[in-house]
């Protein structure tokens, strides 16, 4: 997996060269096919480069998927691909139209590939962070919208966990109150659990479509697909069980790797990758807006890259 700003092996998977091909066209405005394979060692650098086929077959065919992966990207992001192909797939331009939604793709972009363990904050703001807030408006609106209702639960709020979980309880009007099963000392945070989404009926009464989401930045979360359990939480967190089992939803700043996306999905849940983050962000608070567009903007700022 290629972090920033290096660039990624010439032998990375499609989906990884896909985000490279991304970040060049988003530096420079444009990029082709050829201009790609010359980052990565593959061709002669003084040869042309704008819309010209690679004559090598084993190179054709590696840009040929990647356009291919863009090319589904921009269909599944609906109209907030900020991106363009053109030339028959052979040059990705950068959109002229600058909306919410690219801003939006262009940051979780940058949350997938840079260190986010080191390099999250920029322009005093936490890129991790964001990704909980736009996590929880995206499920409410998978949900349909109003009258569904989410909350941030994550790191992103202040508080201890159990007025945390209290807030939950009463938020849902289900499970009461916190209760600490083991008794023992209260060392979580979130216990995973980051953003919470629901549908609530006009009676108010139990039992509702609820999602439990967990939220990832970069590109190391396979592995922790099944940390959030919401049986598992409400069992140790809450006095009174909840009606309906909570959906587990997994939202990652990564376009996940199509060949893997059902392997993926059994394990993580619903699972809202960049693209599907991307296509549900419809009316993101402009306070919101505005911090993924200082964040962006100056996280971009770090990253340069050396001529092909």
């Amino acid at each position: 997996m290629f972090k920033l700003p290096n660039p990624p092996s010439p032998k990375a998977d499609t989906h990884e060269l896909a985000d490279f091909a991304e970040f060049l066209c988003w530096d420079s405005g444009g990029v082709s096919k050829r201009e790609i394979l010359a980052y990565l060692g593959r061709v002669d650098d003084n040869e042309n480069n704008i819309g010209c086929d690679d004559d090598d077959d084993e190179n054709s065919d590696l840009l040929d998927e990647v356009m291919n992966e863009i090319e589904r990207r921009a269909v599944s992001c609906g109209d907030g691909y900020p991106f363009i192909l053109e030339l028959e797939g052979t040059v990705l331009k950068l959109s002229k139209d600058d909306q919410q939604k690219g801003m939006l793709y262009r940051y979780l972009l940058l949350c997938t590939r840079l260190n986010m363990k080191d390099k999250r904050v920029h322009d005093g703001i936490d890129g991790s962070l964001l990704l909980e807030e736009i996590s929880a408006h995206v499920l409410k609106n998978y949900l349909g919208g109003s009258p569904a209702r989410a909350i941030v639960f994550g790191t992103a709020v202040a508080g201890s966990f159990e007025d945390k979980v209290n807030n939950l309880c009463q938020e849902l009007r289900e499970g009461d109150s916190f209760r600490n099963l083991d008794g023992s000392p209260v060392s979580a945070n979130d216990d995973k659990l980051d953003a919470v989404a629901w549908k609530p009926f006009s009676d108010q009464l139990a039992g509702q479509l609820i999602i439990f989401g967990q939220c990832k930045t970069g590109s190391n979360w396979r592995d922790e697909t099944t940390q959030l359990q919401p049986d598992s939480f409400i069992k140790k967190w809450l006095l009174e069980p909840i009606v309906v089992n909570p959906v587990r939803a997994f939202c990652v700043s990564e376009a996940a790797d199509r060949s893997r996306w059902k392997g993926t999905c059994t394990a993580a849940g619903l699972l809202l990758d960049r693209c599907r983050l991307v296509d549900f962000s419809e009316g993101l608070a402009q306070d919101l807006l505005d911090r993924i567009t200082r964040w962006t903007k100056a996280a971009k700022q770090t990253v340069t890259f050396a001529s092909a």
